[in-house]
């Protein structure tokens, strides 16, 4: 049980850094002009792709980091199930933010104002917390097919 615990928390704490550090280092290496639409804070499609890929990427790791811990297929799919819901809070709590967000974009903006202020299509914060859940069972079904 204790192992199975950490396994999920030192995932989800691999997931959040990998996936900070990468989306921000994109952002820096962008700049908020190709991150955001022209004098708008929406998001442009380039940095919707690289927010999918980067989430895809950061839950896998975790997934096969949590199968490599525990060595359990059952602590994956919970653990999976608590990305699932994680990240379904997280874009519940975008949605109700980003109907509050100005339209208009001035200048550059800082990686935080561009989080907090960034709109971005309906559709993701439906999709995001699916792909985030299926991606940890890949990484954690890359990690089993890799022992057998």
């Amino acid at each position: 049980m204790l192992k199975s615990i950490i396994a999920i928390v030192v995932s989800y704490l691999a997931m959040f850094v990998f996936f900070m550090v990468v989306a921000i280092g994109c952002y820096v290496a962008l700049g908020s002009e190709r991150v955001f639409q022209p004098d708008s804070y929406e998001i442009s499609m380039l940095w919707l792709v690289l927010t999918v890929v980067v989430s895809f990427l950061a839950s896998a790791i975790a997934g096969y980091l949590c199968a490599a811990i525990s060595g359990s297929w059952t602590t994956c799919r919970v653990f999976a199930f608590i990305v699932f819901l994680a990240t379904l809070g997280f874009c519940v709590a975008s949605l109700r933010q980003s109907q509050e967000s100005p339209n208009v974009r001035a200048s550059e903006v800082s990686y935080g104002d561009g989080m907090r202020l960034g709109v971005s299509p309906m559709w993701l914060h439906f999709v995001s917390p699916v792909i985030s859940g299926i991606a940890v069972l890949v990484g954690a079904r890359m990690k089993r097919r890799g022992d057998a």
